[in-house]
């Protein structure tokens, strides 16, 4: 709804403004920047793509959209096997989220990862969750949340709160 309202305005404006570009009327009413007002925005990093899953999801679906394309978001998960407790660490490169609208994630451990209808259900701060849509793992395609969940075979997920590359939980 947003976008249709300033792509019509954004349009009906630069209609009327491009005669005084045309005609060069538009270098009158132009008035130079205030250099002492003006904030420089630091250079993104591909250290700033993880996701920290203790901030709310609102936050974290913001980052997941404002980081698409370059660098992206990514998050590290356990993938632990039921049978042995044997467990491997994966870097998903998180693609499209959503802001979790119902209650699933009541009576998991809190730092388990569950599945609902088409998503992987994250646990977030505040009591918040972040339903991921699509990841892509590093080298392949890119793939939905239920390609991926089927794709596990019954191990189970948990999140990875530290920066590390090692699974701290237990099983």
């Amino acid at each position: 709804m947003n976008d249709l309202l300033l792509n019509y305005s954004g349009s009906t404006l630069l209609i009327r403004e491009l005669t005084s570009i045309f005609d060069g009327s538009a270098k009158m009413k132009a008035q130079p920047q205030d250099d002492s007002k003006a904030t420089l925005a630091p250079k993104i990093t591909p250290e700033e793509s993880w996701l920290s899953f203790d901030k709310e999801a609102s936050d974290l679906h913001n980052k997941v959209r404002a980081f698409a394309g370059w660098p992206g978001t990514r998050a590290k998960i356990a993938v632990i096997d039921k049978k042995n407790g044997h467990h491997n660490i994966l870097e998903l490169k998180i693609i499209t989220t959503r802001i979790c609208g119902h209650n699933n994630v009541q009576g998991n451990e809190v730092d388990d990862i569950t599945f609902f209808k088409d998503a992987l259900v994250f646990p977030c701060g505040g009591c918040t969750a972040l339903e991921v849509l699509e990841v892509q793992l590093p080298g392949k395609k890119v793939i939905s949340a239920t390609a991926f969940w089927n794709g596990l075979r019954g191990q189970k997920l948990k999140k990875i709160t530290t920066e590390g590359s090692s699974y701290a939980g237990g099983v």
